[in-house]
């Protein structure tokens, strides 16, 4: 599935950090709009991908399958790189990138929260930094197997960036992405989403369940985890409208569940600092219902 102007995309040299839900479904994407796509992940994912293929199962963009090259490391320069990772994996992943290999190229993080904007750029002091922010639901059911069970795949960027050489709005509507470029800065970008997140991560997180169930059991707490986000993002020169987060979330499936949510129930580490860290350093007050969740998370089973 195409999207508009995709016929007239130039192809470019991508390189995927990251092969995860996010990384892998981008992989197959801009694979088949023609991109050289190059994935960086460990030995035992690049290994199975060069054997089976990328696959992504998905109800909007059909079964696809490609054959991509999967790597531990970048031996290569490329146009754009895309890092995909969860928060708390990133600083060991830069290892498998050499600054030298992007130089004057695209870095276009995917991750959830703020801090790792400034981290970013001094990794890569020669490289244009592109933050985008992603609201999907899909998971990795095995390596290079992807799963995209929403119907939406919504990317957003701030307008303008007049360093980078590739535009990122671009590269992803040619891969059949949507793309909204209505963030006027990056700090209202990066806290739109966070705004959404962290009261939906933290409200299921906490109630080991979907959002449904754990909506229902205590609507005055999602409320205030909202308010405490709204005054955060308010604080780090972002306006948040807290009724049209509250709204957005009321109006989301009952099914659905946060990245952190599956997270906790497989055991792996959380992106609490990523999600919640921001809200706790930033909002006036101290964000006294957001600490005492994630003191509840890290305390629970």
């Amino acid at each position: 599935m195409a999207g508009p102007g995709a016929e007239h995309a130039a192809p470019r040299r991508v390189a995927i950090l990251g092969v995860g839900a996010v990384g892998g479904m981008l992989g197959v994407l801009l694979a088949g709009a023609g991109h050289d796509v190059v994935l960086l992940a460990s030995d035992r994912t690049s290994t199975a991908i060069n054997v089976e293929g990328l696959t992504l199962r998905s109800a909007r963009f059909g079964e696809r399958r490609v054959a991509v090259p999967a790597r531990p490391w970048l031996t290569a320069p490329v146009d754009v790189l895309v890092v995909a990772v969860k928060a708390p994996d990133l600083l060991a992943a830069l290892g498998r990138v050499p600054a030298s290999l992007v130089e004057g190229a695209v870095v276009v993080p995917l991750l959830n929260g703020i801090d790792h904007v400034p981290l970013l750029r001094a990794w890569f002091p020669r490289s244009a930094v592109v933050p985008m922010t992603v609201a999907v639901e899909a998971t990795r059911v095995g390596p290079g197997v992807i799963e995209h069970v929403s119907p939406f795949a919504d990317y957003a960027v701030a307008t303008g960036h007049p360093a980078a050489a590739v535009v990122p709005a671009d590269l992803l509507r040619g891969a059949g992405l949507d793309v909204d470029t209505s963030a006027p800065d990056e700090a209202t970008l990066l806290w739109r989403k966070l705004s959404f997140l962290a009261p939906f991560a933290l409200l299921t997180t906490r109630a080991r369940a979907a959002l449904g169930p754990a909506r229902e059991a205590d609507p005055d707490l999602l409320a205030a985890l909202v308010d405490e986000t709204a005054a955060a993002a308010a604080a780090g020169g972002a306006a948040v409208d807290p009724r049209a987060v509250a709204g957005r979330l009321a109006g989301l499936p009952a099914g659905m569940r946060s990245s952190m949510l599956k997270d906790a129930l497989a055991g792996a580490v959380l992106e609490l600092d990523a999600i919640a860290g921001p809200v706790l350093r930033a909002a006036p007050g101290g964000a006294p219902v957001t600490r005492r969740v994630v003191a509840e998370i890290v305390g629970g089973p």
